[in-house]
């Protein structure tokens, strides 16, 4: 008997990222190249990096159409994701990968994200980034951190608990609408922005 159960591959839409694409562009290379590396654990010398340069939260972009699983079952390596007969998860390879999830700085200017998207051809109006609070990161993880210099990315080899997540932007309003109403519903401790030709709107 044929089985109606779609596959791992039917589920998940990819795009990827190409790394040579990125790798002469990276705004902070010049910064991380001073970095004085000692014998502590990379994750120790990341939060050493964010307290010196003043950044308050990684980044994580992703399809909105995710955000359900995501403010339930966090940000999972794509080999960690279980859905439904019915459901679709849209992993873009640009920070999602098999194993590990990366994360940008918030001062990075993004530029490498969206010349990604370009060449991808993702649709941007289903563009959302969600913030992640570094210390609750730290205290939740119990791998060490992989410190990416020529990404200028940090790298997380294990599920982003959604309890660290500190902010939402959405471009989408129907799925700000959505959001804005499992968040409520899950009682979750998260600021929701909408964000429409350059306007931000802060959820109530």
């Amino acid at each position: 008997m044929k089985s109606d159960k779609k596959s791992l591959k039917d589920k998940f839409l990819f795009w990827r990222a190409d790394k040579d694409d990125i790798l002469n562009e990276n705004e902070l290379d010049s910064f991380f190249k001073t970095l004085f590396v000692n014998a502590g654990s990379e994750k120790e010398i990341v939060l050493e990096l964010i307290k010196k340069r003043g950044i308050k939260s990684f980044l994580f972009y992703t399809d909105v159409r995710n955000i359900w699983y995501i403010l339930k079952n966090g940000i999972q390596p794509t080999q960690e994701i279980i859905l439904n007969e019915d459901e679709n998860y849209y992993v873009w390879g640009y920070h999602q990968k098999q194993d590990s999830n990366n994360l940008d700085f918030d001062i990075s200017s993004r530029a490498h994200f969206w010349k990604w998207a370009g060449d991808t051809n993702i649709e941007t109006n289903k563009f959302c980034v969600i913030a992640i609070d570094p210390q609750k990161l730290a205290k939740t993880t119990t791998k060490d951190w992989i410190f990416d210099r020529s990404f200028g990315m940090i790298n997380i080899i294990e599920s982003i608990h959604f309890d660290t997540i500190k902010w939402i932007l959405i471009r989408d309003e129907q799925y700000y609408n959505y959001a804005k109403k499992i968040i409520y519903e899950l009682g979750l401790e998260i600021e929701l922005y909408l964000s429409h030709d350059g306007l931000v709107k802060i959820g109530e």
